[in-house]
């Protein structure tokens, strides 16, 4: 007997937006993914700095998104602004749950703070719901270690105790969250990866001696390692390996940064930017190159290193979050640690006909990580006793 479709809210503390269209991207992933078999309102509220409040809503199937936008606090005096912010947040992601009239099933929590206030409000008005929580933060980590101060542990802790379930993208995830006196029946859930955008490429083989290196990330130096990147680079052209290294994002600030650092020793055939790119030209990139290089510090679940392994790219990636689960055998080489000597003999050494078939590591990730297989498991979850 099929499963009858249940009315689930998602509420949001990160969602695409346009003052950044990749924020909390995996977020509207799982939103679509389980408007495959239910429906799904999505719940955005966020303050800019626009002199005006501005609503959007769209509707693409059993989706249905949802975007408010409203005017900071104009108070210069940090704590009074603050509490002002604070203040106008609540209230208008409250006017917005109100605005919705139909019962919920689920109401699902993504990423915990600040949406931790407006969710505690919407299940005093839908008392019957099912409540869940997807934690993508890695404030909780020791080396990011942004979990601090009494509103932000006060609404955390409130909330984790009312969830049937956590999802969390990694097990050191959890055990951050345990550690953090966050106690509550945790569970894995993988993110998205949109598999009819990121597969092979047929009939493409790089028959170029060159070794073409991918990397493509926030380019946020503590947890990205851009600088380490570069620096294996500059090893790579001391020991003459003839390769080319293209890295994908936009981030002005950093990139601006590590542009000027990398131009010390390399030049623009050596390494490229060139920004942000949408995911199928991504794709592209991914399908042309040799190899996709993470050397992050810390992760959660990368989806890069997903989305370049249905394409049938190669990884070599730092032991990060759940690094070493997702990267198979034959699939790719996780680093026994950030030695970037290490990282430089695996990428001289690199071979291509010692990893898997392209085809068969897409059906890996598919089978896994695609729309239809994260709805089977959330869905899973919301009905389980």
């Amino acid at each position: 007997m099929d499963q009858k479709p249940l009315h689930i809210l998602f509420l949001c503390s990160w969602y695409p937006n346009p003052e950044s269209i990749t924020n909390g991207i995996f977020i509207r992933r799982h939103a679509q993914a389980l408007a495959l078999k239910h429906d799904v309102t999505v719940l955005f509220v966020k303050s800019t700095n626009s002199e005006s409040e501005s609503y959007s809503e769209k509707v693409e199937g059993n989706l249905k998104e949802i975007l408010f936008f409203y005017p900071k606090s104009k108070f210069h005096v940090p704590i009074i602004g603050g509490f002002f912010n604070f203040l106008r947040f609540k209230t208008q992601y409250e006017k917005q749950i109100d605005a919705l009239q139909p019962t919920f099933d689920v109401i699902h929590l993504n990423t915990i703070f600040p949406a931790a206030i407006p969710a505690l409000y919407a299940l005093k008005k839908n008392p019957k719901a099912l409540f869940f929580i997807t934690e993508h933060w890695s404030g909780y980590y020791p080396e990011d270690a942004s979990y601090r101060g009494f509103v932000l542990k006060h609404y955390t802790q409130k909330i984790v105790a009312k969830a049937k379930t956590v999802f969390v993208i990694s097990d050191k995830l959890k055990k951050a969250m345990e550690g953090s006196r966050l106690l509550g029946h945790y569970k894995l859930i993988n993110n998205v990866v949109d598999t009819t955008i990121f597969k092979p490429k047929a009939f493409h083989q790089n028959v170029s001696k060159t070794l073409k290196i991918l990397h493509v990330s926030s380019l946020v130096d503590r947890e990205k390692n851009i600088t380490g990147i570069i620096k294996i680079a500059e090893k790579l052209k001391q020991q003459q390996v003839d390769f080319t290294l293209t890295i994908i994002g936009e981030n002005v600030n950093e990139k601006n940064r590590h542009q000027a650092l990398a131009y010390q020793k390399l030049n623009t055939t050596d390494v490229k930017f060139v920004g942000y790119k949408p995911a199928n030209e991504i794709a592209e990139y991914m399908n042309e190159s040799d190899v996709f290089l993470l050397f992050s510090h810390y992760e959660g679940m990368p989806v890069v290193l997903l989305e370049a392994m249905s394409c049938g790219l190669p990884v070599i990636t730092t032991q990060v979050g759940q690094a070493n689960k997702i990267v198979k055998s034959g699939m790719g080489v996780v680093l026994d640690s950030d030695n970037i000597d290490d990282c430089v003999e695996k990428l001289s050494q690199f071979n291509r006909a010692q990893f898997l078939n392209a085809d068969i590591m897409h059906q890996e990730i598919k089978e896994l990580y695609s729309y239809e297989s994260v709805c089977s498991a959330l869905t899973k979850s919301y009905t389980s006793n």
